[in-house]
C-alpha cells in the first residue's frame, strides 16, 4: 500500500508536470518505448500481429505489479524485444494514463 505514495512522492519530488499532463506523459513514453511493436491506445492494433495491446494488459495490473514490472524491466518475450526500465516518476505518470488517477488515489480511504 506504501507503493502508492511512494510513486505518488515520487512524480511531486521530480518536478514532474502537472496532474493534467501525466496522462499524455504516460502514454508518450510507451509509444516511445514500446509502441514499434505494441498499441498503447486501447481502441488500437499493435504494429507487430503478435504483441498484445499494452494498454489492455497493463491496466490489468495493480500499482505494485505496474511498479515491479516497469521499474525492473519486463522480461523480453522474444529475441528482438528490448528489456526497457522506467523510473518511479515515469511509472507513475503510465499508471495516470492507464487508470485516470495517481497510483495513490487507489489506496486512499473516504473521510
Amino acid at each position: 500500500m506504501k507503493m502508492g505514495r511512494y510513486l505518488a512522492l515520487a512524480l511531486l519530488c521530480c518536478g514532474k508536470p502537472a496532474v493534467a499532463d501525466e496522462a499524455s506523459d504516460g502514454k508518450a513514453l510507451l509509444a516511445t518505448n514500446c509502441g514499434r511493436c505494441h498499441a498503447v491506445d486501447p481502441s488500437a492494433k499493435s504494429p507487430r500481429q503478435q504483441a498484445p495491446n499494452l494498454a489492455i494488459v497493463l491496466q490489468s495490473y495493480p500499482a505494485e505489479r505496474l511498479q515491479s514490472e516497469l521499474s525492473e524491466g519486463i522480461s523480453p518475450r522474444h529475441p528482438d524485444m528490448p528489456q526497457v526500465r522506467f523510473s518511479a516518476g515515469e511509472i507513475a505518470s503510465i499508471y495516470h494514463y492507464l487508470h485516470g488517477k495517481s497510483p495513490d488515489s487507489e489506496y486512499r480511504r473516504p473521510q
